[in-house]
């Protein structure tokens, strides 16, 4: 199981108070021929799978802002970002040449209600229409003397932004720059950057790659793309991990697929796989997928044969019953971000239950406890072709030879 990593350096306020957080791409190799590998829009893609879908925005930031660096393809993409504007401060690197472009993309990002930074930014009077748009504008005090700093700040007080001091390395620097009246303050002075380390459910890129291909395509309804997402397991977990955050604020649970595609919507569940398939992902899933898989199947097969309702919970529940696998961590721990019903959370726990009794029933077969592999009335064919067909659709999903 890979290990994912995301920096995360504190910017204050005034008041030496945590404002927001910068998110930075980190890699368990070196960062920088990492970066060299995957490149800028990969680095951002990987940042953002990390800190959205992997650890959660609640456990990076809290209630604080999250600053993400946008490179010029996230600005200009046709698709719309998929995260919320909630808590997101959206940082337009120095190295992307402002245009007409730019400053269009600038504005639709800002009727969607995100706050935008200018990101090392040098002053340029052709930059009005741009300045006018955007929330913070951080300075690299590195990159200018003192009078150029006072100058600056002078000329872009006649706007309506903060001001943020990047790259205070020492006392001297802060209360030059807080005397100047710089809002907020960003360096190793303060605080250097934070590593933080998770496990990650190790995504197929094959997988992913169908499910953009069924997002493309506009003849695909919404069981074409339930079907494309099932057959990965961590596309499955992490897209309702991610639908039921904070970032949502949903007043009612999603506890499967199919929930989550309708109220993600195409376009935003399009930017995702995007994304996914952007980062580095790895090539082949596991045998531990493909376990999953059967039993995730096999507990659907079974609530159809017996003629039960909800199968895509039954679906749900045994693809979740291997994360504790998959992930080498307790499984309660696991659900516990996954606001469930009930219903499914005792099938996962205490094997209570139909889908508890699914899941024995797929977990007896599992070990060849034929004894045991019962399910309502089904009839030891019932349950023996079942579990046929739920290893033979397996092997189709992860190529199994």
């Amino acid at each position: 199981m890979p290990d994912i990593f995301v920096g995360r350096q504190p910017i204050y306020d005034r008041k030496i108070r945590i404002f927001g957080y910068e998110l930075l791409f980190r890699s368990g190799e070196n960062t920088a021929d990492a970066f060299q590998k995957i490149g800028a829009d990969g680095a951002t893609s990987t940042t953002i799978i990390n800190s959205f879908l992997e650890i959660g925005l609640d456990k990076l930031v809290g209630e604080h802002y999250a600053f993400i660096n946008m490179t010029e393809k996230f600005l200009l993409g046709e698709d719309s970002l998929p995260i919320s504007p909630t808590q997101v401060v959206l940082e337009i690197l120095e190295n992307i040449t402002i245009n007409d472009a730019i400053v269009k993309a600038v504005e639709r990002l800002k009727l969607q209600g995100y706050m935008l930074a200018l990101d090392d930014y040098i002053y340029n009077p052709e930059h009005k229409s741009l300045i006018s748009l955007v929330d913070i504008i951080k300075i690299d005090i590195l990159q200018l003397d003192r009078q150029q700093l006072i100058e600056h700040v002078e000329i872009l007080r006649q706007h309506n932004v903060k001001l943020l001091a990047e790259k205070v390395e020492n006392m001297d620097q802060f209360a030059f720059c807080h005397k100047l009246g710089f809002d907020y303050f960003q360096g190793y002075f303060l605080s250097k950057p934070h590593i933080i380390k998770s496990t990650s459910l190790a995504s197929n890129k094959l997988a992913v790659l169908n499910l953009l291909s069924v997002l493309l395509n506009s003849d695909s309804g919404i069981d074409d793309i339930e079907e494309a997402m099932s057959f990965d397991v961590s596309i499955s977990y992490k897209m309702l991990k991610l639908i039921n955050s904070a970032i949502f604020n949903l007043s009612r649970k999603v506890d499967s697929l199919q929930q989550a595609i309708v109220i993600l919507g195409r376009k935003r569940l399009r930017s995702w796989a995007s994304m996914i398939a952007l980062a580095n992902l790895e090539e082949r899933p596991s045998e531990m997928i493909h376990l999953a898989m059967t039993r995730a199947k096999m507990c659907e097969i079974l609530a159809e044969r017996a003629a039960l309702p909800s199968l895509d919970s039954f679906f749900t529940v045994g693809l979740f019953s291997a994360l504790d696998i998959l992930m080498e961590k307790e499984l309660t721990d696991l659900i516990t971000p996954l606001p469930l019903d009930q219903d499914i959370v005792n099938a996962l726990i205490k094997h209570e239950g139909d889908y508890g009794e699914a899941l024995r029933c797929a977990l007896a077969y599992e070990v060849s406890d034929f004894d045991r592999a019962a399910f309502k009335d089904l009839s030891p064919n019932d349950i023996f072709i079942a579990n046929v067909e739920a290893v033979t659709w397996a092997n189709m999903v992860v190529d199994i030879d």
